[in-house]
């Protein structure tokens, strides 16, 4: 049984990765604007590391992943498919709220469908200590499970406030999403050792006509 909840405020993913699962999942292309982006999520082995890294999983949840994609890699495959069509859709949904859009009713249907298929799977039971927790049932070769939990924390920021926070790199090479959890709410870039440098340097070309 592994413990679910809608990752939002106390979500731990890192600030540089978007500051939400959801976010980092999306974020798993790299120059997404650019002629050659670097797509992290080349297989499933590749998703199951990537979750891993971001801390969704932990080593237990890796490797029992990685075993049962082993023994059915037709499953394995199809998993990944849906993990790049669930990225996809994310991407466009966040992509239109940073700027402001109405989100593709149809992406949102999508993203309801993964949820409905994922609460299919949750239990509400009684913790050691008295309290109620829910936990998804990741018994058996449920090798997509980690996709509902990246649709909760989906479904998790829409339904907060959070989406006022909401942005996107403009970087020409980037498209990153991210929240803006500064102060005054003024964050522009991804990073500012990243895009933010390269956008400054780029004025200090045509400024100095070099």
């Amino acid at each position: 049984m592994r413990t679910w909840s809608f990752r939002t405020a106390e979500d731990p993913t890192p600030p540089a990765l978007g500051g939400l699962l959801c976010l980092a999942f999306v974020n798993s292309v790299l120059w997404r604007r650019s002629a050659e982006p670097n797509d992290l999520l080349v297989d499933y082995g590749a998703t199951v590391a990537y979750l891993r890294q971001v801390g969704l999983l932990d080593e237990a949840d890796r490797a029992a992943l990685d075993r049962a994609a082993a023994a059915h890699p037709v499953l394995a495959r199809r998993a990944h498919v849906r993990a790049v069509a669930l990225r996809e859709m994310l991407f466009r949904v966040f992509s239109a709220i940073a700027n402001g859009e109405p989100a593709p009713p149809a992406d949102l249907t999508a993203l309801t469908d993964t949820l409905h298929e994922g609460l299919g799977h949750l239990r509400v039971t009684a913790a050691p200590r008295g309290e109620v927790a829910a936990t998804w049932d990741v018994s058996g070769d449920r090798l997509e499970w980690p996709l509902w939990e990246v649709a909760g924390s989906a479904a998790g920021l829409l339904l907060a406030d959070q989406p006022t926070w909401l942005k996107q790199c403009p970087g020409d090479r980037c498209g990153w999403l991210f929240i803006d959890r500064s102060r005054s709410h003024s964050r522009r870039w991804c990073a500012s050792t990243m895009c933010g440098n390269r956008e400054r340097a780029r004025r200090h070309y045509q400024r100095h006509g070099r």
